[in-house]
């Protein structure tokens, strides 16, 4: 896999150079390029040890997906959200040192990365570098009770981009039905049309038991519309392919043990990342 150089020299199309006015000294995204970034680079040449060089295909800067790992963790965002970000925000782009126009990637290639962080036992030299520059500065006490370690980031990241998965999932196919006329036959229609279609979670408000409160209640409505759409004398949408990939995205996020809905506790590899 051939990684990109490193970047020496910064271009007048930078986010930092157009919008360097923009950011004030004591500002998140002036901290986050003047303080972590640098950290990340210092470990650019340990991150390259998780690509395989002679593959062909070209590699996203691993110190932009770390970047973007720990701007997820900061600024309480899934990874759809997250590409959304890096491709439209001028906060993120400054953060990162990116070129104005920079498109983004797609938003699987997190999953990847984040993978490949555990596989290789890297995740711990990514945060433990970027706490160690935050206590120099004084944001983070020595003795903080602060959960900053690199599972916690971890887990607190991928738990956001299940849960916005699952309910993305769950917003085609209620689309699907809608547009199919075949609403009527759905309990409490209205309902989950106002906590999928037409609602967003602000992720910036919720703690962790929030969410998983929102992840199990996704999943029981996840499990009560497939068993209406099954309940239905016209099988036609059970041969929906929305319909089967809530069915099986639901199989690969839940489990139901004595009688009781489970979130599983890990994902399995070669479940749907994106359920476009």
């Amino acid at each position: 896999m051939s990684l990109p150089k490193n970047r020496d020299q910064g271009s007048f199309f930078d986010a930092s150079y157009l919008l360097d006015g923009l950011f004030k000294e004591r500002d998140r995204f002036r901290l986050f390029q003047d303080k972590i970034l640098p950290v990340l680079r210092n470990i650019r040449s340990t991150l390259d040890e998780m690509y395989c060089q002679d593959d062909g295909r070209p590699a996203i800067d691993p110190t932009i997906m770390a970047g973007v790992a720990v701007l997820q963790f900061m600024e309480k965002t899934p990874d759809r959200k997250a590409i959304e970000m890096v491709r439209l925000h001028l906060g993120w782009k400054f953060a990162l040192d990116l070129p104005i126009d920079f498109s983004g990637f797609h938003a699987t290639s997190l999953v990847t990365f984040r993978n490949r962080l555990v596989e290789e036992e890297h995740a711990r030299i990514v945060f433990d570098g970027v706490v160690k520059a935050l206590r120099e500065e004084g944001l983070v006490k020595k003795r903080s009770k602060q959960r900053l370690d690199s599972t916690h980031v971890l887990g607190c990241v991928s738990e956001m981009s299940r849960l916005e998965k699952v309910r993305e999932t769950l917003r085609l196919v209620l689309k699907e039905i809608g547009t199919l006329r075949m609403s009527a036959s759905v309990r409490n229609w209205e309902v989950l049309i106002e906590r999928y279609v037409d609602g967003e979670i602000d992720w910036r408000s919720q703690s962790s038991d929030q969410l998983s409160d929102k992840m199990l209640r996704a999943g029981k409505d996840c499990c009560e519309l497939l068993e209406g759409v099954k309940s239905q004398k016209d099988n036609s949408l059970l041969e929906n392919d929305k319909v089967k990939l809530l069915q099986r995205v639901f199989e690969e996020q839940f489990e139901i043990l004595e009688n009781e809905l489970k979130q599983r506790i890990k994902e399995d590899s070669g479940v749907v990342q994106n359920p476009h």
